[in-house]
């Protein structure tokens, strides 16, 4: 058997022939290859979240992130599991693998999560789950800074620039955060 190099030697027009059609295909395919800044990616990620006002951190993890975590861990698909304790809140976020069909896991896991609803505090909301997507992530950020007090900043932000980004064509939301909130404290002797 001939190597390569002296079959294209041997038959140039064949190789040249070849070529050209490697080229037009490619040329073709690159023609027909979509282009998107953003592309439509569905990642297979739910989160749950519950909240138990004014829960410590370590009473969350205890009553509230163990149960759930306990209630969703054996779900067909689950590759990872991560949680978050803080002050009043519990989430729970689970990857699944990829081909899974994120819209059956959804079921599945709402259907483990309320067959174990009597494990969790009678004061706590019901479990909320929510579908990671893409299209949800901001496009742009802005960040403002001021010599002007912040809570005079927080009020001409909400009163006159978030108004006015809102009504920029192609602008789905505003959100305004990092800001310190007005607090009103009222302390008895």
């Amino acid at each position: 058997m001939r190597s390569l190099p002296a079959f294209a030697v041997a038959r140039p027009i064949t190789t040249c022939m070849v070529m050209a059609i490697a080229l037009l295909l490619g040329g073709v395919a690159l023609m027909r290859l979509p282009v998107d800044l953003l592309p439509d990616i569905e990642t297979p990620t739910l989160t749950v979240s519950v909240d138990y006002e004014n829960a410590a951190p370590e009473t969350m993890e205890e009553l509230v992130t163990r149960p759930v975590e306990q209630a969703v861990a054996a779900t067909p698909g689950l590759e990872e599991m991560e949680s978050t304790s803080v002050e009043g809140t519990a989430d729970v976020t689970l990857r699944f693998g990829w081909g899974v069909d994120i819209d059956a896991a959804a079921n599945d896991v709402r259907d483990r999560l309320f067959s174990e609803l009597d494990d969790l505090p009678d004061d706590a909301s019901r479990p909320r789950l929510r579908k990671f997507d893409t299209a949800d992530l901001p496009v742009m950020g802005l960040g403002l800074a001021s010599t002007i007090d912040p809570i005079e900043l927080r009020r001409l932000i909400d009163n006159q620039l978030s108004y006015r980004l809102q009504q920029i064509p192609g602008v789905a939301a505003v959100e305004v955060w990092g800001e310190p909130e007005r607090e009103i404290q009222v302390n008895l002797d």
